[in-house]
């Protein structure tokens, strides 16, 4: 008997674990392989080119003074508030966030021209809003080149809402409306791929932000509003009222549907003011707006209401160059120089060197308030009748307000400041006037001192009711401060008890907190990996400011979750709880085979990654001439996206190649030498030891290896044919292919199969052929047709030499799965190794090399 061997079968398999450090790193694969494709991606809130990069954000970290800053921003954007406080003057509530926004102001808001750009529009102190986009793209870099691999745009909507019910923070909204996808489905980036975001802030001391994300598919944050949660803690603040200013910004980032995480991004930021300040009441005593705006008190000369008092601040503000009645007109106090009120509200400025400055005018007010006072009631009294008349129901109504700092008398003795007028005026106009800049200061959030404002004098009359209504007393701040408010009791929380999960996987959390006054809390979840946790671990929340959430993390190990509840007023109480997570092993499964790699595609094409896992190239049983590359794609799950893996695949001809595993994918190439039917298996590690493995079977030809030629006889076995299973009989079976010299195949030119069974309905003859296998140890297999029928030939030229055939019906695919109309060698495998052909009983099976 003749000792046959397949070449390098019995080659040792060595497996060399490879530890992926980034996920941009160069693979570098079995015998032959260069250096891969390099990925990267980034996500933007404020644009991307063509190359991957993003514009340096325009307000970015702005240092020095937050106030200037805010001012400057609020110039450059031109951003003012629209509150005209004259509409009315009924009872308002402190005003705390919504559940989700609403209402006409959010409409207006979001639909206006000012809130289509990368900063959004701030529609009042109390409301910013945005309508704009978030990018993720993903590129890879290659020896041609940066080209575009897969991209995502989400149009979104955001609101802010400040607070004035005593609690020091801001919500922020989030709400994807449309996303686009390109490749349009069978990109890296789809609606499956997860988005995570979150509020951040940097600035003064005491913001408390949620470093942890939400995440969600990009497709579930599409039409529900997601909420995030600053808060401020004013016990840091040295300066009056606790003022403190932070800046806020969303931050964001992409893993695409391939666990490769794209660069994080943030938007522009926006300025929150925030403050302790006790003369809006004691419900009011803790509040935060939205201070990138020119705070400014509106009144018009068409409202019947203040008119006469609008019409003469607006000659004041136009010194010299007035008119009353259409006659020239100059204010009083008389000056024989030009005057310089301050406070004329200009669209571009915010200038605190002209503006108004509130102080305090209550029962035990401000010195400078009184001196303003004074001032006015000893120049009124100097006034003519025809500017000033008591008998007709006048006031003597002054600006810049008493209740400023820029009153008539704001400048210390002897020095006398002419800078300011005095008019008569009805005193229904004149006390409705008052209410109304109460009203402003109250609702613009206007502090003593601190807050610099304007006043705009405008055409059109204001939308409100014809009568001016008092503000009630319970809306009215208290003349002395304040008073002294209730003793206000930390909140309770409980993290819940512990959990256990699969990384990956969300785990739901029983968390609670309550308050004793019933008030609203601020909530967030942190996380703290444990020791044993890789590096790079991350979870993110379904909603990280729910004490009931979902948590998923991207490793195994243990996790120490922490919920967090602040009331504004005591520090923040905590609980925490254990997550512990097991490994989950990645898998394969099979799969049609798509375009392997970004750079396989023509530029004019989209890139298709692997679309499901399972072996996508090459396709089972696909035909490849000896000493040409074989290339390997096969896609693999894996829920623990900080999991890096290891390749191993075992080529079946003695030769093995490992490598790292990047995008979900093990991708490698091989050149095989001789022909043969080669079952390539990959193996797939993760870095906690978790395995899975898939295999495809390829034939190798060579039209210059040899040929075959057999004759002889075999007795077929009860169970080889499937319409009678009982049917034995005598088998006569021969062949001869053969490829001419110079063929390039597969198919062999010259030659037949045939195959018939005494007394039993099988005769088979082909009617082509597809390939020829003669491997160098005298092995051989021939695949063809006859008629409707596909079959597959097994011989070995051995001692004794063996046959098998199998037959299907090419109706159930090009090559024999589970549906067969004979084979007489049932079970067995239809690798040429592995096919255990029939001993022949007459004959011989000649393989020519």
């Amino acid at each position: 008997m003749r000792e046959r061997m397949r070449a390098g079968r019995l080659m040792p398999r060595l497996l060399i674990p490879i530890l992926l450090t980034a996920l941009c790193t160069p693979v570098l694969g079995g015998t032959g392989q260069a250096e891969t494709a390099r990925d990267f991606g980034v996500v933007s809130y404020t644009g991307i080119d063509e190359k991957g990069d993003v514009p340096r954000p325009e307000t970015r970290k702005l240092s020095g003074d937050l106030g200037e800053a805010a001012r400057r921003t609020a110039r450059e954007r031109g951003e003012k508030s629209y509150f005209d406080p004259s509409t009315a003057a009924a009872a308002t509530p402190p005003r705390t966030p919504p559940g989700s926004p609403s209402g006409p102001d959010v409409e207006d808001c979001l639909n206006s021209e000012g809130a289509r750009n990368k900063f959004g529009r701030v529609y009042n102190r109390f409301m910013w809003c945005q309508r704009y986009q978030v990018e993720a793209k993903k590129f890879t870099t290659g020896q041609t080149g940066t080209r575009l691999t897969a991209s995502m745009t989400m149009e979104f909507s955001a609101v802010a809402y400040g607070r004035d019910d005593g609690k020091r923070g801001i919500t922020v909204f989030f709400r994807g409306d449309d996303a686009d996808y390109w490749p349009t489905t069978k990109g890296y980036i789809r609606p499956e791929s997860m988005l995570y975001q979150r509020v951040g802030c940097f600035g003064e001391s005491g913001c408390g932000e949620n470093f942890a994300h939400t995440g969600m598919p990009i497709k579930d944050w599409i039409g529900r509003w997601t909420s995030f949660e600053l808060t401020s803690d004013g016990s840091v603040s040295s300066l009056p009222d606790k003022v403190s200013r932070h800046r806020w910004f969303f931050h964001g980032y992409v893993i695409d549907s391939w666990n490769f995480r794209l660069a994080d991004g943030s938007s522009e930021e926006r300025t929150i003011r925030c403050d302790s300040a006790t003369n809006f009441g004691l419900k009011r005593r803790g509040a935060c707006i939205l201070d990138d705006v020119i705070p400014h008190l509106q009144y018009s000369v068409n409202d019947g209401k203040v008119d006469e008092v609008a019409k003469h601040i607006r000659c004041a503000q136009a010194e010299p160059w007035c008119e009353r009645d259409g006659v020239p007109f100059r204010t009083y106090p008389r000056k024989d120089t030009v005057k310089l009120i301050p406070g004329k509200f200009h669209p571009d400025n915010r200038d605190d060197a002209l503006a108004l400055h509130r102080i305090n005018a209550s029962k035990t007010p401000d010195p400078r308030y009184t001196a303003n006072r004074n001032t006015v009631r000893s120049t009124c009294a100097t006034l003519p009748p025809d500017i000033y008349d008591t008998s007709k129901d006048q006031q003597c109504d002054e600006y810049p307000f008493a209740s400023t700092a820029e009153g008539a008398a704001c400048c210390a003795p002897p020095k006398f400041d002419w800078d300011f007028s005095v008019l008569g005026a009805h005193k229904d106009d004149n006390e409705c006037a008052g209410r109304a800049l109460k009203k402003y200061y109250r609702d613009d959030r206007i502090l003593y001192e601190q807050d610099g404002f304007f006043v705009h004098i405008k055409e059109d009359p204001p939308a409100g009711p014809d009568t001016c209504e008092a503000i009630p007393p319970e809306e009215d701040e208290p003349d002395d401060g304040g008073g002294t408010p209730p003793v206000d009791l930390p909140p309770t929380v409980d993290a819940g008890p512990d959990v256990r999960g699969d990384e990956g996987s969300p785990v739901t959390l029983g968390g609670s907190a309550s308050d004793p006054e019933n008030s609203a809390l601020f909530l967030n979840w942190s996380v703290t990996p444990g020791p044993g946790v890789d590096p790079g671990a991350f979870c993110f929340f379904s909603g990280s400011s729910s004490a009931a959430t979902t948590v998923t993390c991207t490793d195994d190990g243990t996790f120490t979750l922490t919920l967090t509840a602040r009331d504004s007023v005591n520090g923040p109480v905590s609980d925490s709880t254990t997550l512990t997570l097991g490994n989950v092993a990645p898998g394969f499964g099979p799969t049609p085979s798509i375009r392997a790699r970004a750079g396989d595609a023509d530029d004019d094409d989209p890139v298709t990654p692997p679309d499901t896992p399972g072996v996508h190239e090459p396709k089972p049983w696909q035909v490849f001439r000896a000493g040409t590359e074989v290339k390997l794609v096969a896609a693999f799950t894996e829920p623990g996206a900080n999991d890096t893996h290891t390749c191993l695949t075992d080529w079946d001809d003695g030769s093995t190649s490992t490598y790292a595993g990047e995008e979900l994918t093990c991708r490698s190439a091989h050149t095989f030498a001789h022909p043969g039917m080669y079952t390539i298996k990959t193996k797939v590690t993760d870095d906690d030891t978790g395995t899975n493995s898939s295999d495809v079977m390829v034939i190798v030809y060579d039209p210059d290896a040899g040929f075959a030629t057999a004759g002889g006889q075999l007795t077929s076995p009860a169970g080889a044919l499937t319409g009678d299973p009982a049917a034995t009989g005598r088998g006569h079976f021969q062949f001869n292919p053969k490829y001419h010299p110079h063929d390039e195949g597969p198919a062999p030119r010259n030659g037949k199969v045939a195959y018939r069974i005494q007394g039993v309905p099988l005769n088979l003859t082909s009617t082509e052929l597809d390939w020829l296998v003669v491997t160098p140890d005298d092995r051989i297999a021939v695949k063809g047709a006859s008629g409707d029928q596909g079959f597959v030939l097994y011989a070995y030229d051995a001692d004794p030499d063996r046959f098998r055939l199998v037959v299907w019906p090419l109706s159930a695919g090009d090559h024999p799965a589970s549906t067969l109309l004979y084979d007489n060698v049932r079970g067995a495998g239809y690798d040429l190794d592995l096919a255990g052909p029939q001993d022949i009983d007459h004959g011989s099976i000649q393989a020519h090399n």
